[in-house]
């Protein structure tokens, strides 16, 4: 038998992007948190608010209370991605995802992130907060 040419018959498809439930709603937390604490900046900065002792320095001055709380939480909740490489990647996939699927929309450069407007992604923002409240 001879070697496979590399044809697209014989070529293994790529398969498409995925996360687990467990791993789309952690994706998500952190979004919402992001979007809580810190509306415009990079989703990159999350393992780095994670993991500070002084949040203050990080992105703003002033922390409600209720920002403190939220952080803390998120803590307990995301702090595998305290791991920057982790937080990356479990991104990448979402931002791969297709669009049906997420409740945020990443841009393409991953510099920045915004809430869909549509039904069932405000629903599951509401799910979000509910676990931070």
């Amino acid at each position: 038998m001879g070697r496979s040419t590399g044809s697209a018959e014989t070529r293994p498809h790529r398969k498409p992007a995925s996360l687990s439930a467990n791993q789309l709603m952690a994706v998500e937390l952190g979004l919402y948190l992001l979007a809580e604490l810190t509306p415009t900046a990079s989703p990159a900065i999350l393992p780095g608010l994670l993991t500070t002792t002084t949040p203050s320095d990080v992105v703003r001055p002033v922390w409600t209370a209720k920002q403190l709380r939220y952080l803390n939480r998120a803590r307990l909740l995301i702090g595998q991605f305290m791991q920057p490489a982790l937080w990356q990647s479990q991104l990448e996939r979402y931002a791969n995802l297709p669009e049906h699927l997420q409740a945020y929309d990443i841009s393409q450069d991953r510099a920045r992130f915004s809430t869909k407007k549509v039904g069932f992604s405000r629903n599951r923002i509401f799910t979000l907060k509910r676990l931070f409240d």
